[in-house]
């Protein structure tokens, strides 16, 4: 299977990043998780906005005829 980007799963990093960070602040400092969930919130996050960024970058290159390898 091939690991290509897509809007789909731009749009589900994006989602589990924000609920991840909703979650840390829901659970507070004091728990063990705090920390974890920030960094993969982030992380989805950075994620997502790269990848819908990427996905939109190579449907307009794919219009134009030159597609990226």
């Amino acid at each position: 299977m091939e690991n290509k980007m897509n809007y789909t799963k731009a749009i589900v990093l994006l989602v589990s990043g924000t609920l991840a960070l909703v979650a840390s602040l829901w659970l507070g400092a004091e728990s063990g998780a705090y920390g974890f969930l920030i960094g993969y919130g982030c992380t989805a996050l950075a994620g997502g906005v790269l990848g819908l960024g990427y996905s939109y970058y190579k449907n307009q290159k794919a219009k134009k005829g030159t597609l990226i390898p």
